[in-house]
This record gives C-alpha cells, sequence and structure tokens, in this order.
C-alpha cells in the first residue's frame, strides 16, 4: 500500500513537471527565435540601433529605431497617468460602492470595453478624432490630420483602461474587511479609510498594476492602426504631430519583402522583449513583498 501510494505521487509530480515543460515550451521557443534573429542585428548596428533613422529599403546599412523608441515613450507616458488616475478611481469607486447605480454603470462598461476588438477602437478614434480635425480647420492647425501622438493615447488609454480598473479593483477587494471595520469604529469617514487604510496596504500591488498596464500599453499595435500616423523619417518632437511606435515599425517592417527591413524588425522585437523582460522582473520582486499582514 505505501509503495502504490509513493508510486502515485511521483507519477503525479512527473505528470505536472511534463505539463508545465510543455505549457512553457512555446514561450522558451519564443524568446529563443527572437534573441537568436535579433541579437545579430544590434550587435551589427551597435548603439546606432536605438539613435539611428530606419534604413531606406534598398541601404546598406541597418540604421536604427529612434523614432519608434521615443513615439513608443512619448505616448506611453502620455497615455499611462490618465490609465492610472482612471482605472484607479473607478476601481475605487466599484469596490467601495458596489450598490451605487453609477458604480455598477461603470463595472460594466470597463467590462465590456475589455471585450472590443483594439482594430475597431483605432477606427472609432480615428473617425471621432482624426476626421474631425480634417473638416475643422482650427483643429488642423493644431493637431495633425495623419494622426499624432495625443490621437494614439487617447487610443490606447481605451485599450488599457479596462485592464488597470481589472488589477486594481482585484487588489482593492483584497484588503481585509477587518481593516476598514477598525478603521469606522475609531471614526474615519469613508474616504478617509480609502486614503489612510485601503491605499497604504495595497500600494504596492499598485505598483505592480501601473507596471503590467505600462507593458500592456508598449505592446499595443492594433490600436494605433489608424490614429498614430507611422512618422519615420525623424525623431518625432511635438505631442500634436504623427509619430510611430515599435510594434508598429514591428508589424510594418516583417511583411515587407526587404531583407533589411526583416533584420531591424528582428531587432526592435528584441528591444521590445528586453522591456518586456525587465518589466516583469521588477513586478516578480514587488509581487514577492506585497503581504497582508
Amino acid at each position: 500500500m505505501y509503495s502504490w501510494r509513493r508510486m502515485r505521487e511521483r507519477l503525479f509530480k512527473i505528470t505536472v513537471f511534463g505539463v508545465a515543460i510543455l505549457a512553457l515550451t512555446p514561450l522558451f521557443h519564443l524568446i529563443i527565435v527572437v534573441f537568436i534573429n535579433g541579437l545579430p542585428t544590434i550587435l551589427e548596428a551597435g548603439l546606432e540601433f536605438i539613435v539611428d533613422l530606419p534604413p531606406t529599403p534598398l541601404s546598406q546599412r541597418l540604421g536604427g529605431i529612434a523614432p519608434s523608441l521615443v513615439g513608443t515613450f512619448l505616448m506611453t507616458m502620455i497615455s499611462l497617468p490618465i490609465t492610472i488616475v482612471l482605472g484607479l478611481f473607478t476601481a475605487i469607486l466599484v469596490t467601495e460602492f458596489p450598490k451605487s447605480r453609477l458604480s455598477i454603470v461603470v463595472d460594466t462598461v470597463a467590462k465590456s470595453l475589455s471585450s472590443v476588438p483594439t482594430i475597431a477602437v483605432s477606427m472609432a478614434v480615428f473617425s471621432l478624432v482624426v476626421v474631425l480635425v480634417n473638416t475643422i480647420p482650427e483643429l488642423r492647425a493644431f493637431l495633425n490630420p495623419a494622426g499624432s501622438a495625443l490621437t494614439g493615447s487617447f487610443a490606447l488609454v481605451i485599450i488599457a483602461l479596462p485592464f488597470s480598473y481589472t488589477y486594481f479593483s482585484t487588489f482593492l477587494r483584497s484588503v481585509p474587511a477587518t481593516y476598514k471595520e477598525a478603521a469606522y469604529s475609531i471614526g474615519m469617514s469613508r474616504w478617509a479609510v480609502i486614503v489612510r487604510v485601503v491605499i497604504p496596504v495595497v500600494k504596492k500591488s499598485i505598483l505592480v498594476a501601473v507596471l503590467m498596464t505600462m507593458a500592456r500599453i508598449m505592446g499595443e499595435t492594433a490600436a494605433l492602426f489608424f490614429t498614430a500616423g507611422r512618422y519615420r523619417n525623424g525623431v518625432p518632437t511635438s505631442i500634436t504631430g504623427p509619430v510611430d511606435a515599435v510594434p508598429l515599425l514591428i508589424f510594418d517592417y516583417i511583411l515587407s519583402p526587404f531583407e533589411v527591413w526583416h533584420k531591424v524588425a528582428w531587432g526592435a522585437t528584441l528591444i521590445l522583449l528586453l522591456f518586456y523582460i525587465l518589466i516583469f522582473s521588477v513586478v516578480k520582486i514587488v509581487v514577492k513583498e506585497v503581504k497582508l499582514v
């Protein structure tokens, strides 16, 4: 009986280990392929790869992805704070006032937005913003009709908001009810409890939500198809002008018939992957420190 039980335990461990390896194989394969194809490009181009302009289709030199990198960081810096503020406040509304009609509507809208295709968001923003700019001369003098960092950021906010809302609401609901009850028992108001008790308890979890939202924004492609402008002839200097993004460059270049663009696309993919690894490493460190006493 004892040997049979040990054999079953070993069989279970082997099965779990095998399934885990099977599940992780595509991820490791993806990382290896990106490094094999992208690392030679970065080594060949050197530092110029992150500070130079993209090459022409028949160019003998690799050039770089500076416009796309700057555009990605520019739109991230615009859209991330807006997304975090809106996501946090909507999560507080829904978790702390769950029975109000407004919170029910907000929760429904947030969950609905999470299932909307990102390409549809890009088309909607193009129709509402870019086309509107083309029809109003005063706006045309302010925003580029072909797309801009602002319109791209607007689309990114719509895409990332349900994502951040889900993270924030999950973390806020994880706060033990006894913490709030203790605060209420000493006469603290509801908003004081939120600011002085709930938020401090989940502050590291909020950092995790911020980092994960940033990762989602930096990797978004379809939302920028009709809103960013795909400007690669120079580094963007204005948020009202057209910009590019690293995922957009990868998408366009990998589908092109030019070998030099394929190399640039693989190098850009490796750069983006390294950013993701860095973000997830920080998240892992923060998650280890998240404790509810």
